[in-house]
């Protein structure tokens, strides 16, 4: 028999369970009233009124003045989730700069900034993102606030060209490092899976993505039934030893043919600055110039035609109902090659269509934004949890 404890912690996840349910359905589907609730959720209308009253009475959610009714019966009231009220805030490390910025729950900005990067050492990068989230905090209110996400870049280890970059943090020094100075919540993960949770809440994804991310690494990240699967440390992270078919370029592990070796941005860059297409000490960036050069065009369409190659290999084993590539993967022109050479090999290797697009979402805290999404998913996922650690943060501090 359990005891009287363990009876009162399994009542506990069953309370957060119900209003986690309720949170992530009226984020995900809009505001709804309590019947349409049970009926998403399949929680019956009892539980489901007595946790909304316990979710509205800690300011989680609100209720809307109710439309006109149309007929007989009682009008529904539509509950929804605060504007501003509550928030939650995403800071990127980049090579040049270190942002944040604060959102709603729906992903509406609120307010973001970003600075130049001054820290020359992992340390002082990390210091300067957790100067510049609590900023932010104290321009918000600390009690408006359920949690901060950072995103790490994963970038490949390296060898000789190019070098590492201080924005290549550890994850696990840069989660300690922000809760020495920050009192809420932090979630820090591979950008991949920030942009895979992005796209659910506040892209308008399906139950079933997978998120391939090109850049100085190739990462990947899927959500299936709302969650993110493969968990645990550096999980749906990085791809870098999976052969592309028909690459001769060797890889340090010893293989021929890795993503890691052929597809990133850091390959890119050392055949580039090896055919002299660009001078040695070169940055990414470079590969993606304004005076854009044949050569580069070249070596990027090359790229991309690998990427198209590989890239169903990794849909066939984990067959996602839907696949979004993201980066800068190059031109229009470049970005179509990729993606129809992805629909051909997937045809062949599978012998159905593909349904692959690659996701443009340009804006200039796109970071930030992203890695807010891990606060939100945090904060949905145990939302009593939250508003326990959030309420406590308001306490006045004792003068001893």
């Amino acid at each position: 028999m359990a005891s009287p404890t363990e009876r009162t912690e399994l009542m506990v996840r069953q309370r957060n369970s119900t209003a986690s349910a309720i949170m992530r359905t009226i984020v995900r589907d809009g505001p709804l009233g309590r019947k349409e609730l049970s009926s998403v959720t399949g929680v019956s209308f009892t539980t489901i009124t007595k946790t909304v009253t316990e979710l509205l009475a800690l300011g989680a959610l609100t209720e809307s003045a109710p439309p006109a009714p149309r007929g007989a019966g009682r009008p529904v009231t539509p509950l929804d989730v605060p504007s501003v009220r509550r928030l939650v805030l995403g800071g990127h490390l980049h090579p040049e700069s270190t942002s944040c910025g604060a959102y709603t729950l729906r992903g509406d900005l609120v307010t973001w900034r970003s600075a130049p990067a001054s820290g020359r050492t992992e340390r002082e990068r990390i210091e300067e993102a957790a100067e510049l989230v609590d900023a932010i905090v104290t321009e918000v209110g600390t009690a408006a606030v359920t949690g901060i996400g950072m995103t790490t870049p994963w970038a490949e280890l390296h060898h000789g060209q190019p070098p590492p970059l201080v924005a290549d943090v550890d994850p696990d020094a840069l989660h300690t490092g922000l809760r020495e100075h920050l009192s809420h919540p932090v979630r820090v993960e591979p950008n991949v899976r920030a942009q895979a949770l992005e796209h659910y809440w506040w892209g308008g994804g399906g139950n079933d993505v997978l998120t391939v991310l090109v850049g100085r690494s190739v990462g990947v990240a899927q959500m299936r039934g709302g969650d993110l699967v493969w968990d645990g440390p550096g999980a749906g992270g990085l791809v870098s030893h999976v052969v592309v078919p028909g690459s001769t370029y060797p890889c340090d592990c010893g293989q021929v043919g890795c993503v890691k070796a052929t597809c990133t941005d850091d390959a890119l860059l050392r055949r580039a600055v090896a055919t002299g297409l660009l001078p040695p000490g070169s940055l990414q960036r470079d590969l993606y110039p304004d005076d854009d050069t044949e050569g580069l065009r070249r070596l990027r369409r090359a790229r991309a035609e690998d990427l198209g190659r590989v890239i169903p290999l990794i849909m066939s084993l984990v067959a996602p109902g839907e696949t979004t590539v993201r980066g800068k993967v190059g031109t229009p022109e470049e970005i179509d090659a990729c993606i129809d050479m992805i629909r051909r090999r997937y045809r062949e290797l599978v012998g159905r269509d593909a349904k692959v697009r690659f996701y443009d979402h340009r804006r200039p805290d796109y970071w930030p934004h992203a890695s807010a999404a891990l606060a939100l998913d945090a904060y949905l996922a145990s939302p009593l949890w939250h508003e326990g650690d959030r309420a406590m943060r308001e306490l006045p501090v004792p003068i001893a």
